[in-house]
């Protein structure tokens, strides 16, 4: 294992390696996505008059990411019993602070990227929260039909950023679907541990990222 504790070593290692790309997952990296994932839990009690509690659900799905589900939601539903379902929408999404200024810094020195399982409609979201432009890339499944942890998108991200993968971070709050697909294509790592993923445990050194960060303002702090 490689994660490093001490900022001022992360950012003499980090230095030292030259990166010239950084690739961004989207939910729970730049955007947070709690109050999505909240009203649509509320919505889901609402619809199946299940009784059970919204703390009780968040628990579930809690244990569902834990566990390397590919949705804690689906989860959830599926060990409380719920039949009923309801669609995700990212209306409540907002960015996490210090997204635009962390952006901001790392233009300047690296290009950047997005690499992520969205809609194509996460376009607009970047757009009408003033960050698009920052990104060189942006490789949204829908769009490219393609979805994370498949080994292909990575490689597929490495063509378009032009550059050898030991030259490009990717930045994700997954293990599953950031991490382990990004180290086997040979990129460096940081997971940021924000939202129900940062419960999740490295099951091999596969999944491993070569370093932390606690949130975007972490991230900053190492990264610059």
């Amino acid at each position: 294992m490689s994660i490093i504790p001490n900022s001022r070593q992360i950012v003499l290692l980090v230095s030292n390696m030259e990166l010239e790309w950084i690739l961004f997952d989207v939910g729970n990296t730049l955007y947070d996505e709690k109050f999505s994932e909240y009203e649509r839990v509320i919505s889901l009690i609402e619809k199946s008059k299940c009784g059970i509690s919204p703390d009780e659900f968040i628990k579930q799905m809690e244990c569902g990411a834990a566990s390397y589900a590919a949705s804690p939601f689906t989860y959830a539903r599926e060990h409380l019993g719920i039949t009923a379902n309801y669609p995700y929408s990212s209306e409540k999404e907002v960015l996490f602070d210090g997204v635009y200024d962390m952006l901001q810094i790392f233009s300047k020195k690296y290009k950047l990227g997005i690499l992520a399982n969205q809609p194509s409609t996460t376009l607009e979201r970047l757009k009408r929260d003033g960050i698009y432009d920052f990104f060189d890339i942006c490789l949204l499944s829908e769009t490219e039909n393609m979805f994370k942890p498949d080994i292909a998108f990575f490689e597929y991200a490495i063509k378009k950023a032009g550059c050898s993968p030991s030259k490009i971070a990717m930045v994700g709050d997954r293990l599953d679907n950031d991490i382990m697909p990004a180290k086997k294509s040979g990129m460096k790592t940081i997971w940021i541990r924000q939202g129900l993923h940062s419960v999740q445990k490295p099951l091999s050194d596969e999944y491993t990222p070569d370093w932390e960060a606690a949130s975007v303002g972490q991230l900053c702090c190492f990264l610059k």
